[in-house]
């Protein structure tokens, strides 16, 4: 890469905290004048969501400081380079949707796209628990799939207000009495018999496979993942990639520039008032620090667990509680010996018709057109494990061999691997009837905190620049 951050030494022993925590103060004293950082925006988090954030905030004027546990800027973007060919491999995220404003920020940090005109790749459908391929999958003609996924967007499109890029359309019907639609809140598996669109449940999938249990997932988290503006930019074209997306955050450490990003460092405790926050934060080498800013922005999954150190009330803990989500592991397999130029995906002939894997699963194994290197994904509950993920990779790879699918298939190794975690926050279609979102977004601005990220819309780069810059960004800078 063109810019790396020092990497941080893992043998660095942790400071002793050097402040004292009450309930809802912290106390200064204890610091010395170069160990306070004062900014007009704290941001927490430094992945997609919070990296633009800091440079839009930095483009108003105002100063900033991101909060990172990482030694890099980026979030769920992962990259490998290849010390063979040179090549970076990305293998977290893939693409972007065209949407305003999205290839400008690229364009200002010199990073070229690269439409994507669907995949070179062959697909092959493999149960991964037998290792045999499952013939006659998927059962669905082209004419099918298509008329199922027109049926599928034009069905949803007049809901995407709602939704769409965040769920303000929804808060606000809310807010004026009316009923969420039934088509939203209801167990995607019975939006697809309502409809008759099962030929369009294997594209769904590809997509929304994240979500685990897909088909009992409420709608609205599907169309989180997939809907009709995916559709439409797949069908005209207007999706991309980048030869390298790491690039675009190395670009962006250094518009932020020196002091601007706190590395290996978290927050271990927080007061939040109308009149700014303090934090005390850890750091993994050096002295902790004490952080005070007219406002905070928070990018990290809204958990109860992740929203303890943040000085959570009872009323914040009632709504963050709500969450479930999934563990979503990526990563980088080498010396399978399997064929390049093929995407290998999971199909479970034991669960109906539709043949989607259920629980902790594998899907998909595919060619990164490095030859020797592929990608894939474990879906898991939260808590999964690493060690638990790779293993369900080598048992997948072994049952393709012992099975014949492929043959002299080889041990492999994981060049790579990244646990992006708690992903995927939701609720039950009942708690979005009865307004969790109207609640969870009222939470904008109290306490001088703001929120963006995920969970606050949908586990998509773009669509999340989006709703930062409109729905985020006039509040958390008023007034500064």
């Amino acid at each position: 890469m063109a810019y790396i951050h020092s990497r941080i030494t893992i043998t660095c022993a942790l400071l002793a905290l050097s402040a004292t925590v009450t309930a809802r103060r912290i106390d200064e004293s204890g610091f010395a004048p170069e160990d306070i950082i004062v900014r007009d925006v704290c941001v927490i988090g430094g992945g997609a969501s919070g990296s633009h954030a800091a440079v839009r905030v930095q483009d108003s004027g105002k100063s900033v400081v991101v909060i990172e546990t990482k030694d890099r800027l980026g979030g769920h973007v992962d990259t490998y380079n290849d010390p063979r060919t040179g090549a970076p491999v990305d293998f977290g995220v893939l693409a972007y949707l065209d949407l305003p404003g999205v290839k400008d920020f690229f364009a200002r940090f010199k990073i070229p796209t690269i439409p994507i005109t669907g995949s070179p790749f062959q697909n092959k459908y493999v149960d991964f628990k037998t290792g045999k391929t499952v013939d006659g999958y998927p059962a669905f003609s082209q004419d099918d799939v298509r008329a199922a996924l027109t049926t599928f967007a034009m069905t949803t499109l007049k809901y995407n207000d709602l939704f769409f890029p965040g769920y303000f359309g929804l808060v606000e019907l809310q807010k004026k009495g009316g009923a969420v639609p039934e088509d939203l809140t209801m167990p995607f598996g019975q939006f697809v018999a309502k409809y008759k669109i099962e030929a369009a449940v294997p594209t769904i999938w590809t997509f929304a496979s994240g979500l685990g249990d897909v088909l009992a997932a409420p709608t609205v988290f599907v169309l989180q993942n997939i809907n009709a503006v995916h559709l439409g930019q797949i069908q005209s074209g207007g999706m991309f990639r980048t030869a390298n997306n790491s690039a675009l955050y190395d670009a962006v450490a250094r518009q932020l520039g020196p002091g601007s990003v706190m590395y290996g460092s978290r927050v271990a405790a927080a007061d939040r008032r109308a009149d700014g926050v303090t934090l005390l934060v850890k750091g993994s080498c050096g002295k902790n620090k004490l952080v005070k800013a007219k406002r905070l922005l928070v990018t990290i999954p809204p958990t109860k667990d992740n929203m303890h150190q943040f000085d959570a009330d009872a009323a914040e803990n009632e709504i963050f509680a709500k969450w479930t989500a999934t563990d979503i592991q990526v990563g980088l397999l080498t010396g399978s010996n399997m064929p390049d130029g093929i995407s290998i995906n999971n199909a479970d002939p034991s669960n109906a018709t539709l043949h989607l894997p259920k629980g902790t699963y594998v899907d998909p194994i595919a060619s990164t057109g490095i030859p020797g290197i592929f990608r894939t994904m474990v879906v898991g509950p939260a808590g999964t494990g690493v060690q638990a993920a790779k293993d369900l990779v080598r048992s997948a790879v072994r049952g393709f061999g012992a099975a014949g699918t492929f043959s002299n298939v080889g041990r492999i190794d994981f060049p790579a691997w990244s646990d992006h975690g708690v992903s995927q926050l939701r609720v039950s279609g009942a708690d979005i009837a009865a307004g969790f979102y109207t609640k969870l977004y009222a939470l904008q601005g109290q306490k001088s905190t703001w929120f963006t990220g995920a969970a606050w819309g949908a586990d998509y780069t773009s669509i999340l620049w989006v709703f930062t810059e409109k729905g985020v960004l006039p509040g958390l800078l008023a007034g500064l």
